[in-house]
């Protein structure tokens, strides 16, 4: 994917949240400031977005919150689900300031399965077991986002090739479009397109 979208493709981060929860009735609100990531190339194709959500913890709060805020672009983010979720600490010997290790880094593993039944793994780390739950969250989203966003680049490009007569980049981009549908299935995607022609 960053092959194909070079500079366009696009880092995201967290920046700033505020967390609500209602442990007894085990409901979560949460609203986020999600930004590209200063570091990547891609700051121009997206500004700072307020996610804002509400679930039964603060992960399905913020997932469903960036579900909502980004598959009206990106439709493929309705087919994926979670398969698994674990938080532990990284407790490392003389890193810390304080004798007792509650500022060791936490480590967050979030297993997520699309609609083929394929698992996808990300992982993040932070002081703040929150900061890091959310960032991994936040990653799984950008990985289809950057997906769905070079399938289609490559749909694109191998009908530009088709028009052409380029049976050489008509071989190379099905290649490429095969590789991709592997992550989730994009035909409503092509259909919507299809229709908008």
């Amino acid at each position: 994917m960053r092959e194909i979208l070079g500079s366009e493709y696009l880092e995201l981060r967290v920046e700033h949240s505020v967390l609500e929860e209602d442990l007894i009735e085990a409901r979560s609100k949460i609203r986020a400031i999600v930004a590209p990531d200063p570091k990547s190339a891609s700051t121009a194709t997206m500004t700072s977005r307020t996610v804002a959500g509400e679930g039964v913890g603060i992960v399905d709060a913020f997932f469903q919150g960036l579900v909502e805020q980004f598959s009206k672009e990106y439709p493929s983010l309705t087919t994926i689900r979670f398969a698994g979720f674990d938080v532990k600490a990284v407790i490392e010997e003389g890193k810390y300031h304080r004798g007792s290790r509650s500022d060791a880094l936490g480590e967050v593993r979030l297993l997520v399965e699309n609609d083929h039944g394929k698992t996808f793994e990300f992982v993040a780390t932070s002081r703040s077991v929150t900061g890091a739950a959310l960032q991994a969250t936040l990653d799984a989203v950008e990985y289809f986002v950057n997906s769905e966003r070079a399938f289609l680049a490559t749909h694109h490009a191998l009908e530009d090739a088709k028009t052409r007569n380029r049976n050489d980049l008509v071989i190379h981009f099905s290649k490429r479009l095969a590789e991709l549908v592997q992550n989730t299935s994009y035909s409503e995607l092509i259909e919507a397109r299809r229709g908008r022609s």
